[in-house]
Protein backbone atom coordinates (compact mmCIF):
# COMPACT_ATOMS: atom_id res chain seq x y z
CA UNK A 1 0.00 0.00 0.00
CA UNK A 2 1.07 3.53 -0.54
CA UNK A 3 0.43 4.89 2.73
CA UNK A 4 1.34 2.81 5.96
CA UNK A 5 -1.39 1.39 8.38
CA UNK A 6 -1.27 3.33 11.58
CA UNK A 7 -1.01 0.67 14.37
CA UNK A 8 -2.87 2.95 17.62
CA UNK A 9 -0.95 0.10 19.79
CA UNK A 10 3.03 0.35 19.01
CA UNK A 11 5.48 -1.90 19.14
CA UNK A 12 7.42 -0.81 22.14
CA UNK A 13 8.10 -3.45 24.51
CA UNK A 14 4.94 -2.22 26.52
CA UNK A 15 3.66 -3.18 23.93
CA UNK A 16 4.67 -6.59 23.12
CA UNK A 17 3.71 -7.06 26.81
CA UNK A 18 0.15 -6.24 25.66
CA UNK A 19 0.73 -8.24 23.12
CA UNK A 20 1.45 -11.41 25.08
CA UNK A 21 -1.31 -10.75 27.77
CA UNK A 22 -3.84 -10.65 24.73
CA UNK A 23 -2.39 -14.20 23.36
CA UNK A 24 -2.77 -15.56 26.31
CA UNK A 25 -6.13 -14.43 27.28
CA UNK A 26 -7.87 -15.25 23.34
CA UNK A 27 -5.71 -18.42 22.94
CA UNK A 28 -8.78 -20.96 24.16
CA UNK A 29 -10.98 -19.45 21.68
CA UNK A 30 -8.80 -18.89 18.36
CA UNK A 31 -7.33 -22.50 19.41
CA UNK A 32 -10.79 -23.88 19.26
CA UNK A 33 -11.05 -22.34 15.61
CA UNK A 34 -7.57 -23.44 14.48
CA UNK A 35 -8.46 -27.44 15.54
CA UNK A 36 -11.11 -27.26 13.09
CA UNK A 37 -9.03 -26.92 10.20
CA UNK A 38 -7.95 -30.51 9.99
CA UNK A 39 -8.90 -30.63 6.17
CA UNK A 40 -6.62 -27.54 5.73
CA UNK A 41 -3.03 -29.27 5.21
CA UNK A 42 -0.15 -28.02 3.60
CA UNK A 43 2.94 -27.39 2.88
CA UNK A 44 3.18 -23.14 4.48
CA UNK A 45 1.08 -21.46 6.59
CA UNK A 46 1.36 -18.10 7.22
CA UNK A 47 0.32 -15.48 10.11
CA UNK A 48 -0.65 -12.16 8.86
CA UNK A 49 0.22 -9.41 11.18
CA UNK A 50 2.23 -11.83 13.82
CA UNK A 51 3.74 -9.16 16.36
CA UNK A 52 5.75 -11.42 18.77
CA UNK A 53 4.54 -14.68 17.63
CA UNK A 54 2.29 -15.80 19.72
CA UNK A 55 -0.32 -16.40 17.10
CA UNK A 56 2.43 -17.92 14.45
CA UNK A 57 3.13 -20.95 17.40
CA UNK A 58 -0.77 -21.27 17.42
CA UNK A 59 -0.91 -22.26 13.87
CA UNK A 60 2.06 -24.34 14.19
CA UNK A 61 0.72 -26.06 17.19
CA UNK A 62 -2.94 -26.64 15.91
CA UNK A 63 -2.08 -26.97 11.99
CA UNK A 64 -0.35 -30.10 10.15
CA UNK A 65 1.82 -27.10 8.49
CA UNK A 66 4.81 -28.08 7.18
CA UNK A 67 6.50 -24.72 7.48
CA UNK A 68 4.61 -21.65 9.56
CA UNK A 69 5.68 -18.15 8.60
CA UNK A 70 5.02 -14.92 10.92
CA UNK A 71 5.11 -11.75 9.11
CA UNK A 72 4.67 -7.92 10.65
CA UNK A 73 5.22 -5.00 9.30
CA UNK A 74 7.50 -4.32 12.51
CA UNK A 75 11.10 -5.10 12.62
CA UNK A 76 11.17 -4.86 16.45
CA UNK A 77 8.15 -7.43 16.65
CA UNK A 78 9.50 -9.52 13.94
CA UNK A 79 12.84 -9.62 16.03
CA UNK A 80 11.25 -10.55 19.43
CA UNK A 81 9.00 -13.23 17.64
CA UNK A 82 12.83 -14.69 15.98
CA UNK A 83 14.03 -14.70 19.48
CA UNK A 84 11.17 -16.35 21.15
CA UNK A 85 10.49 -18.42 18.66
CA UNK A 86 13.59 -20.33 17.79
CA UNK A 87 12.30 -23.49 16.25
CA UNK A 88 12.78 -25.16 12.37
CA UNK A 89 9.01 -25.14 11.50
CA UNK A 90 8.75 -21.36 12.48
CA UNK A 91 10.02 -18.22 10.41
CA UNK A 92 9.31 -14.23 10.22
CA UNK A 93 9.94 -12.06 7.95
CA UNK A 94 9.43 -8.42 7.76
CA UNK A 95 6.68 -6.63 5.15
CA UNK A 96 3.65 -5.01 4.55
CA UNK A 97 1.13 -7.85 5.59
CA UNK A 98 -1.89 -6.19 3.22
CA UNK A 99 -0.43 -6.26 -0.06
CA UNK A 100 1.15 -9.65 -1.21
CA UNK A 101 3.61 -10.55 -2.81
CA UNK A 102 4.96 -11.95 0.42
CA UNK A 103 8.61 -13.17 1.21
CA UNK A 104 6.92 -16.53 1.33
CA UNK A 105 5.85 -19.49 -0.68
CA UNK A 106 2.32 -19.68 -1.57
CA UNK A 107 -0.09 -20.73 1.65
CA UNK A 108 -2.34 -23.30 1.77
CA UNK A 109 -3.46 -21.68 5.51
CA UNK A 110 -3.67 -17.97 6.13
CA UNK A 111 -4.32 -16.22 9.43
CA UNK A 112 -5.43 -13.09 10.97
CA UNK A 113 -6.49 -12.30 14.07
CA UNK A 114 -6.95 -9.20 15.57
CA UNK A 115 -5.35 -7.52 12.37
CA UNK A 116 -8.57 -6.13 10.16
CA UNK A 117 -9.78 -3.71 13.05
CA UNK A 118 -6.30 -1.60 12.40
CA UNK A 119 -6.58 -1.30 8.47
CA UNK A 120 -8.53 1.12 6.82
CA UNK A 121 -9.75 -0.72 4.22
CA UNK A 122 -10.32 -4.21 5.40
CA UNK A 123 -11.88 -5.60 2.35
CA UNK A 124 -8.91 -4.68 -0.11
CA UNK A 125 -6.21 -6.80 2.22
CA UNK A 126 -9.00 -9.91 2.32
CA UNK A 127 -9.05 -10.27 -1.43
CA UNK A 128 -5.84 -9.11 -1.78
CA UNK A 129 -4.57 -12.27 -0.01
CA UNK A 130 -5.85 -14.22 -2.38
CA UNK A 131 -2.74 -13.88 -4.27
CA UNK A 132 -0.58 -15.36 -1.70
CA UNK A 133 -2.71 -18.14 -1.22
CA UNK A 134 -3.21 -21.75 -3.05
CA UNK A 135 -6.52 -23.03 -4.80
CA UNK A 136 -8.77 -24.31 -2.06
CA UNK A 137 -6.39 -22.53 0.58
CA UNK A 138 -8.39 -21.67 3.98
CA UNK A 139 -8.32 -18.17 5.40
CA UNK A 140 -9.26 -17.43 9.41
CA UNK A 141 -10.37 -14.32 10.27
CA UNK A 142 -10.92 -13.33 14.01
CA UNK A 143 -11.92 -10.22 15.14
CA UNK A 144 -14.08 -8.34 18.33
CA UNK A 145 -17.28 -8.02 17.04
CA UNK A 146 -18.68 -6.67 20.73
CA UNK A 147 -18.20 -5.95 23.62
CA UNK A 148 -20.25 -5.29 26.54
CA UNK A 149 -19.23 -4.31 30.27
CA UNK A 150 -21.48 -2.82 33.33
CA UNK A 151 -19.07 -1.00 35.12
CA UNK A 152 -17.93 2.20 33.60
CA UNK A 153 -14.59 2.65 33.72
CA UNK A 154 -14.98 -0.52 30.77
CA UNK A 155 -17.66 1.41 29.53
CA UNK A 156 -16.03 5.07 28.76
CA UNK A 157 -12.63 2.93 27.61
CA UNK A 158 -13.95 1.32 24.74
CA UNK A 159 -16.07 4.26 23.85
CA UNK A 160 -12.70 6.29 23.52
CA UNK A 161 -10.69 3.69 21.40
CA UNK A 162 -13.42 3.30 18.94
CA UNK A 163 -13.33 7.29 18.76
CA UNK A 164 -9.85 7.12 18.14
CA UNK A 165 -9.80 4.44 15.59
CA UNK A 166 -12.39 5.69 13.86
CA UNK A 167 -10.12 8.87 13.20
CA UNK A 168 -7.91 6.83 11.67
CA UNK A 169 -10.56 5.06 9.00
CA UNK A 170 -10.83 2.29 11.45
CA UNK A 171 -12.93 0.23 13.03
CA UNK A 172 -13.04 -1.52 16.63
CA UNK A 173 -15.85 -4.09 16.12
CA UNK A 174 -15.11 -5.16 12.77
CA UNK A 175 -15.54 -9.29 14.07
CA UNK A 176 -19.87 -8.39 13.21
CA UNK A 177 -19.10 -7.56 9.89
CA UNK A 178 -16.56 -10.68 8.76
CA UNK A 179 -18.97 -12.30 6.61
CA UNK A 180 -20.40 -9.68 4.93
CA UNK A 181 -16.98 -8.32 4.26
CA UNK A 182 -16.18 -11.72 2.93
CA UNK A 183 -18.76 -11.90 0.46
CA UNK A 184 -17.81 -8.50 -0.56
CA UNK A 185 -14.11 -10.10 -1.50
CA UNK A 186 -15.56 -12.57 -4.05
CA UNK A 187 -14.71 -14.48 -6.31
CA UNK A 188 -11.46 -14.67 -4.29
CA UNK A 189 -13.19 -16.31 -1.37
CA UNK A 190 -16.15 -18.58 -0.33
CA UNK A 191 -17.49 -18.04 2.76
CA UNK A 192 -16.73 -22.02 4.52
CA UNK A 193 -17.87 -20.92 8.08
CA UNK A 194 -18.81 -18.30 9.68
CA UNK A 195 -20.11 -17.47 13.61
CA UNK A 196 -19.79 -15.11 16.49
CA UNK A 197 -18.80 -16.64 19.20
CA UNK A 198 -19.62 -15.02 22.77
CA UNK A 199 -17.85 -15.62 26.11
CA UNK A 200 -17.36 -14.06 29.50
CA UNK A 201 -13.99 -13.05 30.38
CA UNK A 202 -12.83 -11.57 34.02
CA UNK A 203 -12.77 -8.43 34.50
CA UNK A 204 -9.67 -8.57 36.02
CA UNK A 205 -7.76 -9.96 33.04
CA UNK A 206 -9.59 -7.46 30.30
CA UNK A 207 -8.56 -4.70 33.20
CA UNK A 208 -4.81 -5.59 32.89
CA UNK A 209 -5.03 -5.64 29.14
CA UNK A 210 -6.86 -2.80 28.63
CA UNK A 211 -4.60 -0.89 31.60
CA UNK A 212 -1.21 -1.89 29.63
CA UNK A 213 -3.68 -0.82 25.80
CA UNK A 214 -4.25 2.67 27.54
CA UNK A 215 -0.59 2.99 28.55
CA UNK A 216 0.22 2.29 24.71
CA UNK A 217 -2.13 4.26 23.10
CA UNK A 218 -2.89 7.64 25.71
CA UNK A 219 0.25 8.90 23.86
CA UNK A 220 -0.73 8.79 20.60
CA UNK A 221 -1.28 11.88 18.72
CA UNK A 222 -5.04 12.05 18.50
CA UNK A 223 -5.36 10.70 22.52
CA UNK A 224 -3.08 13.63 23.12
CA UNK A 225 -4.83 16.28 21.03
CA UNK A 226 -8.28 15.28 21.84
CA UNK A 227 -8.30 13.79 25.17
CA UNK A 228 -8.10 14.87 28.88
CA UNK A 229 -5.20 13.23 30.07
CA UNK A 230 -6.57 13.64 33.93
CA UNK A 231 -9.21 11.54 32.48
CA UNK A 232 -6.71 9.28 31.04
CA UNK A 233 -4.82 7.99 34.36
CA UNK A 234 -8.03 8.12 36.43
CA UNK A 235 -9.00 5.34 33.85
CA UNK A 236 -5.57 3.90 34.29
CA UNK A 237 -6.03 3.82 38.31
CA UNK A 238 -9.12 2.34 38.17
CA UNK A 239 -8.10 -0.41 36.09
CA UNK A 240 -5.31 -0.87 38.26
CA UNK A 241 -7.69 -1.14 41.11
CA UNK A 242 -9.95 -3.48 38.98
CA UNK A 243 -7.19 -5.83 38.26
CA UNK A 244 -5.83 -6.47 41.93
CA UNK A 245 -9.52 -7.32 42.72
CA UNK A 246 -10.39 -4.55 44.83
CA UNK A 247 -12.64 -3.19 43.00
CA UNK A 248 -15.11 -6.18 42.85
CA UNK A 249 -16.46 -5.82 38.81
CA UNK A 250 -18.93 -8.19 36.62
CA UNK A 251 -17.31 -10.13 34.04
CA UNK A 252 -16.97 -8.74 30.60
CA UNK A 253 -19.40 -9.89 27.63
CA UNK A 254 -17.43 -10.44 24.51
CA UNK A 255 -18.02 -11.68 21.07
CA UNK A 256 -15.44 -12.88 18.68
CA UNK A 257 -16.11 -12.73 14.72
CA UNK A 258 -14.96 -15.83 13.25
CA UNK A 259 -14.78 -16.57 9.65
CA UNK A 260 -13.29 -19.06 7.51
CA UNK A 261 -12.76 -18.60 4.03
CA UNK A 262 -11.76 -20.91 1.10
CA UNK A 263 -9.62 -19.80 -1.94
CA UNK A 264 -12.13 -19.96 -5.09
Amino acid sequence: MTQKEHYTFGDTELAARRLQLLARVFEPSSARLLGCLTHADGAVAIDLGCGPGHTTRLLAQHTRAAKVIGLDQSPKLVEAASRRYADARLSFAECDVTSPPFPAPPAAILCARFLLTHLRDPERAVRAWAGAALDGARLVLEETAFMIAQEATFFRYYALVERMQAHYGQRTYVGRELSALAQRAAPEWVVEASQIVPSLLLATEMARLHSLNLQTWSQDPFALANYDARELVDLGARFDRIASGTLDTPPISLGMGQVVLRRS
